[in-house]
C-alpha cells in the first residue's frame, strides 16, 4: 500500500519535473557551424557569444541543422529562451540587446547603437574592396574614426560600456585584419579596437581560441 511518505516523494517528483521543463523552456540555444556545429570557429556568431557572455547568461550550442524549421533561413539563429527564435546576426542581437539591456539605455542611445552594429554590418560586406579602393576604405574609416571620437565614450555608439554594435564590431574587424587592411592612422577607431578586445566578455572568446579554434574561418 501506498504511504504518506510515497506520496511526498511523487509531489516532489513532479515538481522537479515542472521545474525541468521550466528550466529547458527558459535556456538560450545558439544554432550556428560554430563551435558545435562542427566547424571549431565563432563566424558570424561572434557578436551574439560576446552578449550572452557580456550579460553573464548561460547557453547551449547546437548545429544549425536542429534549428526549429522555419524559424530561420539560415543561422546564427538564437533561442531566446521563450520559444521565439529569431535568426540572421543583427536581428539574434538586437533581440538580445533588449532582453539583457547591452542595446543601449534610452530611446536615442538604441538608435545610435543600432546605427552603429549596421554600420560595422556595412563594413564587413565591403571589407574586401578595401584592399584595392583606398578612397573607400579612407572614406569609411574615417566616418567610423570621427563618430568613435564624437561619442566621447571610446565605444561604438557613444555608450557608458560596450554594446551589441561593439561585439558585431569584432566579427567586421576580425575579417579586417585577416585582409591585413591597416586602419593604424585612425586613432580612435584603432584605441576601440584595443579596447573592445580587451573587454573581458570578448577576451574570453580570444583566450578560448586554443587546439585549432579559431575567430573566424
Amino acid at each position: 500500500a501506498a504511504t504518506a511518505d510515497d506520496a511526498g516523494r511523487g509531489v516532489l517528483y513532479s515538481q522537479l519535473r515542472r521545474l525541468e521543463r521550466f528550466l529547458e523552456h527558459m535556456t538560450i540555444t545558439v544554432y550556428y557551424w560554430g563551435p558545435a556545429g562542427g566547424m571549431n570557429m565563432y563566424g558570424r556568431a561572434i557578436g551574439i557569444y560576446a552578449t550572452l557572455k557580456a550579460a553573464g547568461v548561460a547557453y547551449v550550442e547546437a548545429g544549425p541543422n536542429a534549428r526549429p524549421e522555419l524559424s530561420s533561413f539560415a543561422p546564427p539563429a538564437v533561442d531566446l529562451g521563450d520559444g521565439v527564435v529569431v535568426g540572421q546576426a543583427p536581428a539574434c542581437l538586437t533581440a538580445l540587446g533588449e532582453k539583457f539591456n547591452l542595446g543601449g539605455a534610452t530611446f536615442a542611445e538604441k538608435a545610435r547603437v543600432q546605427q552603429a552594429m549596421l554600420d560595422f554590418n556595412d563594413i564587413f560586406g565591403e571589407h574586401a574592396k578595401f584592399v584595392d579602393d583606398k578612397e573607400r576604405k579612407d572614406k569609411w574609416f574615417s566616418y567610423l574614426d570621427k563618430k568613435i571620437a564624437a561619442g566621447g565614450t571610446g565605444w561604438a555608439a557613444g555608450t557608458a560600456s560596450p554594446t551589441i554594435a561593439d561585439f558585431h564590431g569584432v566579427f567586421a574587424f576580425e575579417w579586417v585584419v585577416k585582409k591585413q587592411i591597416d586602419f593604424s592612422e585612425y586613432k580612435s577607431l584603432t584605441a576601440w579596437w584595443d579596447k573592445i578586445k580587451a573587454f573581458p566578455a570578448v577576451n574570453e572568446l580570444y583566450a578560448s581560441c586554443v587546439d585549432g579554434r579559431t575567430m573566424i574561418p
